[in-house]
């Protein structure tokens, strides 16, 4: 479940049975406090319902609620800050390869912040390329190893 901008059109109630329905949610820090605000209960609390629950954070990284802990999973960083335009979208494209493909979530965290500081260097939502070998290089340089090895 990713609500995005369209999270102010729910209830408090209609929000907390999307949670109840879904395996994942993904917010960023702005719509993680408004849904903690119109359902009345925490992110911590919500994230027990689900496999995981993804806040984005920006320039400070994300969090990760699984499994009844927190994993706070830092930024890679970015060869320029051109715009922001669609960076959440890259990162969640890291979290639906990580869930695909069985990783852990310090793994899917990781790969979705290179993607976003990939994304980031480009102006707009879609015009940013990568492939394979570009993002393990990525990984590799930001965090030193690699997820594929």
């Amino acid at each position: 479940f990713d609500p995005g901008q369209g999270l102010p059109m729910f209830s408090g109630a209609e929000l907390a049975e999307f949670v109840r329905l879904a395996d994942y949610v993904a917010v960023n820090d702005y719509e993680g406090k408004l849904l903690e605000e119109k359902t009345g209960r925490k992110l911590e609390e919500l994230a027990r319902e689900v496999k995981a629950l993804v806040v984005t954070l920006g320039a400070r990284g994300s969090r990760i609620f699984a499994g009844g802990k927190a994993q706070d999973i830092p930024i890679a960083p970015a060869q320029s800050v051109t715009d922001p335009t669609g960076c959440g979208d890259a990162y969640r494209a890291g979290l639906l390869y990580g869930i695909a493909n069985g990783w852990d979530w310090a793994n899917t965290g990781r790969l979705g912040a290179v993607l976003g500081a990939i994304k980031i260097a480009s102006r707009g939502a879609q015009n940013h390329r990568a492939d394979r070998a570009t993002v393990e290089a990525r990984f590799k340089q930001a965090f030193g190893y690699s997820p594929w090895s």
